[in-house]
C-alpha cells in the first residue's frame, strides 16, 4: 500500500492532469463547436439521403471506429431509442482483415473495404492521430475517388499528408497522442448526438 504521501503526490497529479484537459477545453470552445456542427450537418445529410457511414482507424483508433459505428448502429443514448443509422466499422472483420494483411500488408487494408463497401455520397470518418497513417491516407483518397465526403480525425499538427484527401478536419487541441484520442471520442458522441436530435 502507498503511504499518505505517495497517495498525495499521486492525488495533485491527477488534479493538474484533469486541469490541463479542461483548460484545453476551454480555450478551444469555439474551434470545437464549429468543427463538430460542420461534421454533424455533413453526416445528418448523408443519413437522410440513405447513405452510411464508414469508420476506421488503427490501435486506439481502430477501437473509437468501432465505438463510434456502434453509437450510430445501436444508439447513443437507450433511454432513448431510435432506428438504426447504417454504420460500419472497417476494423472489426477480422477474417478479410487478416487474410488481407497476410496476402497483401496492411497498407491497403481500408482502401480495400471502401472501395468494395463503399458508394458516392457516403461518408469516411477516418481516424489518424498523428494525420499521416499510410493505411488510412490510402483509404482516404480511394474515398474521394469513388465520391465519399472524407472527415479525418487527428491532432493539432501542422501539415499531416491525409489532409489533401479530407472534406473536413477534426483538430483535437494537443499533439499528445492519448489526448487527441480522448476529444475524438468527445466530438464524436457530440455529433452522434446532434444527429439524433435533429432526425428524431
Amino acid at each position: 500500500m502507498k503511504n499518505n504521501k505517495e497517495k498525495s503526490s499521486i492525488y495533485t497529479k491527477l488534479l493538474s492532469s484533469f486541469s490541463y484537459r479542461a483548460e484545453l477545453i476551454n480555450n478551444s470552445s469555439e474551434s470545437l463547436a464549429n468543427q463538430i456542427l460542420n461534421i454533424a450537418e455533413l453526416t445528418e445529410k448523408a443519413i437522410k439521403n440513405g447513405n452510411k457511414i464508414l469508420f476506421c482507424g488503427n490501435g486506439g483508433s481502430a477501437a473509437e471506429a468501432q465505438h463510434m459505428a456502434a453509437e450510430y448502429c445501436a444508439t447513443l443514448d437507450h433511454t432513448r431509442p431510435r432506428k438504426g443509422m447504417a454504420a460500419i466499422a472497417l476494423t472489426t472483420d477480422s477474417s478479410f482483415i487478416t487474410a488481407w494483411t497476410n496476402d497483401f500488408g496492411f497498407e491497403d487494408v481500408f482502401k480495400r473495404q471502401v472501395e468494395t463497401l463503399g458508394q458516392p455520397k457516403d461518408i469516411l470518418m477516418a481516424y489518424s492521430t498523428s494525420g499521416n497513417s499510410e493505411n488510412i491516407l490510402r483509404a482516404a483518397c480511394a474515398a474521394q475517388k469513388i465520391g465519399i465526403t472524407v472527415i479525418l480525425y487527428t491532432g493539432d499538427h501542422e501539415k499531416t499528408k491525409i489532409e489533401k484527401y479530407a472534406d473536413i478536419i477534426f483538430k483535437s487541441p494537443s499533439s499528445s497522442t492519448p489526448i487527441i484520442q480522448e476529444f475524438h471520442t468527445i466530438a464524436g458522441h457530440e455529433i452522434c448526438s446532434l444527429v439524433e436530435e435533429h432526425l428524431l
